[in-house]
């Protein structure tokens, strides 16, 4: 029998293919999805490229590069904050806004691919002992305090795309 961790491993890049394949279509990475997700849910605050890289937890030059690319497909603009010159503003095209609901719809295209011949019931069985894994392995207390902050920053980025 394969290991737990391997099938979940297996599983989580199968579903990166897919998702992966669908955005291509939409000329859009995972990564550039991520940061349009965040603008979708977040565009009327000001979003700075600093509160970006701190929010994905990435380098400014990664970031960098992914507004940059962003910009250049035209689903986002760039423009220097009024207020403090020093500050870059990042807002939504009507381009970007236009892919939201494509984005969704990929997004529950591959999960009923997912749960595809599964009942109801194994369904609510499947999310519980999912929920009982998560949780058997977010309370190891060998895990350092520090390697948790980091983990629970991701989890928040997570939460506020899934709202979306």
């Amino acid at each position: 029998m394969e290991h737990l961790g391997f099938k979940i491993r297996k599983i989580h890049q199968l579903i990166k293919l897919h998702m992966n394949h669908n955005l291509k279509q939409l000329d859009i990475t995972v990564s550039q999805m991520h940061v349009l997700t965040y603008l979708f849910r977040y565009g009327d605050e000001k979003i700075t490229q600093k509160i970006l890289s701190e929010e994905f937890g990435v380098k400014h030059s990664t970031m960098s590069g992914i507004l940059a690319r962003l910009k250049e497909k035209g689903f986002i603009d760039i423009r220097v904050d009024e207020q403090n010159k020093k500050y870059r503003n990042i807002y939504l095209t009507s381009k970007a806004r236009r892919l939201k609901e494509q984005m969704n719809a990929n997004r529950e295209k591959t999960e009923s691919l997912l749960i595809k011949d599964f009942t109801d019931k194994e369904i609510e069985q499947l999310c519980n002992y999912l929920d009982r894994l998560y949780h058997n392995l977010l309370t190891d207390s060998e895990i350092s305090d520090k390697v948790m902050e980091c983990f629970n920053e991701e989890r928040t980025i997570e939460r506020r795309q899934r709202n979306d």
